[in-house]
């Protein structure tokens, strides 16, 4: 077999980095290395569109100076390129004529700050956030850290690569219809898709904004608490996951827990196109982007809105009455189960290029708990035989979202 390149570390979590500044740690030391980090693998891995190197050595210097603000004080962190950081341009990767620089940071990155953060940079994000490799011919794509020749996932993959290649222990993201959990999961992190609303998207690009969810790309489950609550979300506290019931899929792990076997319903993933496209194309028109600029659009972002308006008004309304059975059904289920198991998706991280039928192999899993506003988790599972990492989702009743992180931390290896 091929020596696989790769750039994954095992890392300090967020939680770990804090204790150390807590314990003395100079916060200007943590970035330099962050930088230094990001300045050895980036070049190979394209987690990062934008450094901000002078504005985290001046914002560690102030934290070095200061009595500690909050949970993550003095601890670099990565911004998806959705989010509004001030001062900066949000390009949401695509060469669309973006606007001016932000006035204000996105409500998300104030929430950072005002813990202690240090904003290190801008990861990168699928064009628009409409897609799931993290590749466009228009800002370049990452790569994966443990195999630089295959995918992250997306859209939220430069936030994952980051934390998987050590640049920094934590990274925001958002989710519409996978985008935090699918990196995650095939960047061996756990990433934590909120119930719906939890997480305030003020100040960041939507792709569809009654699907959009805020999160964060982590190393474990704790430091998924430890994002929440930093993004404003009170849990209940850490509890043992013994004598919940579960319900799973065919075809997971023999060593997850056992519980009711359970079918999802035919057609998410039409129910989820006759929603999600809608959505994304209405708020391109009303942003002026499309189709005044359409030929400076990604060809696949642009394919999705040519797409997107050949979408009737039948199938507007399939995806409406879909979407309110699917939360029926899914009420049903947590009316006798606490939680329920499934894949991701059901193929590795594929190599750059070879990308086709990735959809039918993840939003049939994924879109569900987003038509249904329901807490979903990416939990690491070890690595394949390839060495590549595996993972498991678990989801939840809507407002479980501590039962999901206990879970969670009870599942991963």
């Amino acid at each position: 077999m091929a020596r696989v390149r790769s750039c994954a570390v095992d890392a300090p979590t967020a939680a770990a980095l804090a204790a150390a500044v807590r314990a003395g740690a100079d916060p200007r030391d943590l970035v330099e290395q962050a930088l230094a980090r990001t300045a050895e693998v980036d070049g190979a891995l394209g987690a990062f569109v934008l450094v901000d190197a002078e504005g985290a050595r001046r914002e560690a210097a102030a934290r070095a100076s200061e009595e500690p603000r909050g949970p993550l004080h003095g601890v670099p962190v990565g911004v998806k390129d959705l989010f509004d950081v001030a001062g900066q341009v949000t390009r949401a990767g695509s060469g669309v004529p973006a606007g001016p620089p932000a006035a204000r940071d996105a409500a998300a990155v104030r929430a950072l700050r005002a813990a202690g953060a240090v904003v290190l940079g801008r990861t990168r994000t699928h064009e628009f956030a409409w897609g799931i490799t993290t590749q466009s011919e228009v800002r370049g794509g990452t790569r994966n850290p443990h195999d630089l020749d295959r995918v992250p996932g997306g859209s939220s993959g430069g936030s994952a690569a980051a934390v998987a290649a050590g640049l920094v222990p934590l990274a925001l993201g958002t989710d519409t219809g996978a985008s935090i959990r699918l990196p995650a999961a095939w960047c061996g992190l756990v990433g934590h898709k909120p119930s719906y609303g939890l997480v305030d998207l003020t100040g960041a690009v939507p792709l569809a904004a009654s699907l959009d969810h805020g999160g964060a790309l982590v190393r474990d489950a704790r430091d998924a608490r430890l994002a929440l609550a930093v993004l404003g979300v009170e849990l209940a506290p850490e509890a043992p996951t013994a004598g919940l019931r579960w319900a799973r899929v065919d075809g997971l792990e023999d060593d997850l827990p056992d519980g009711e076997a359970v079918a999802l319903p035919e057609g998410v993933a039409e129910v989820y196109r006759c929603v999600q496209a809608p959505e994304a194309l209405a708020w391109h028109r009303a942003t002026g982007r499309w189709p005044q600029h359409a030929a400076a659009y990604g060809r696949e972002t642009r394919g999705h809105l040519e797409r997107a308006e050949r979408i009737t008004e039948e199938q507007r309304a399939h995806g409406r009455a879909g979407r309110e059975a699917l939360r029926r059904w899914a009420a049903a289920l947590f009316a006798r189960v606490d939680l329920l198991l499934l894949p991701v998706a059901t193929v590795p991280p594929p190599r750059v290029g070879d990308d086709a039928h990735l959809r039918a192999a993840t939003i049939p899993w994924t879109a569900l708990a987003n038509l249904a506003g329901l807490p979903a988790c990416s939990v690491p599972r070890g690595r394949d035989a390839d060495g590549l990492p595996r993972s498991v989702q678990v989801v939840g009743p809507v407002g479980a979202d501590a039962r999901v992180l206990d879970a969670a931390r009870d599942l991963a290896r």
